[in-house]
């Protein structure tokens, strides 16, 4: 429970105050926390923070670039009679976002990489966390887990049948790739409810406290 509010508090900081220097702080103080304090190695912690930046790249090229009648911007290039660039103010908000979001995402890294699943469960069911969000969560741990060992296997298999050597090759096995890994997650899915069906399963997964 300590650890809990000591990783929501400055998660809750991150996402309502909108401070630079606090955000630039939480993020260096969490990292530390996590790689040097809880041992976890920094080459992992860092190819797992690299992830969430797939989606939160979107958000930043929308931001950070705009299009203009006149060139207000500090780089441009002019299509037409539009300039389209960035602007200091572009690049403010970007950095800020960016920040933001570290911060937000070690804090969170913090409670789920340095504490077990059980003990995060009876934490939620202290404070009395709806009993249908905590079981989702336990399914979305699982099949995160299932996910990445069924597309580990399957380019492990790939790449021992030089799967990925040149442009077309590698095109053709990523295509494969999701293609087989939908629909042997689908399979492990239907497993799962074999599974539950056979232990009377009633729709209420049973988490102890």
């Amino acid at each position: 429970m300590a650890k809990f509010i000591f990783a929501i508090g400055p998660l809750n900081i991150a996402v309502l105050i909108n401070n630079l220097y606090i955000n630039i702080s939480i993020f260096f103080i969490m990292a530390f926390l996590t790689t040097f304090v809880a041992n976890i190695p920094f080459s992992k912690y860092f190819r797992i923070l690299i992830i969430p930046f797939g989606f939160l790249a979107i958000s930043i090229i929308t931001i950070l670039i705009g299009i203009s009648d006149v060139d207000i911007f500090i780089w441009s290039i002019k299509i037409w009679s539009k300039y389209i660039g960035i602007t200091y103010q572009s690049l403010e908000d970007v950095l800020h976002i960016i920040m933001r979001v570290l911060a937000a995402i070690s804090s969170t890294f913090f409670l789920g990489l340095t504490t077990p699943l059980n003990n995060i469960i009876k934490v939620l069911k202290k404070i009395k966390i709806p009993n249908l969000l905590i079981e989702l969560l336990v399914l979305i741990y699982r099949f995160i887990f299932i996910f990445l060992e069924e597309a580990n296997e399957i380019y492990t298999i790939q790449e021992m049948k030089f799967g990925y050597i040149g442009f077309k090759n590698s095109y053709r096995s990523v295509s494969l790739l999701i293609k087989h890994l939908f629909v042997r997650v689908l399979v492990k899915y239907e497993s799962m409810v074999i599974a539950l069906d056979s232990k009377l399963y009633d729709g209420e997964f049973k988490i102890g406290d």
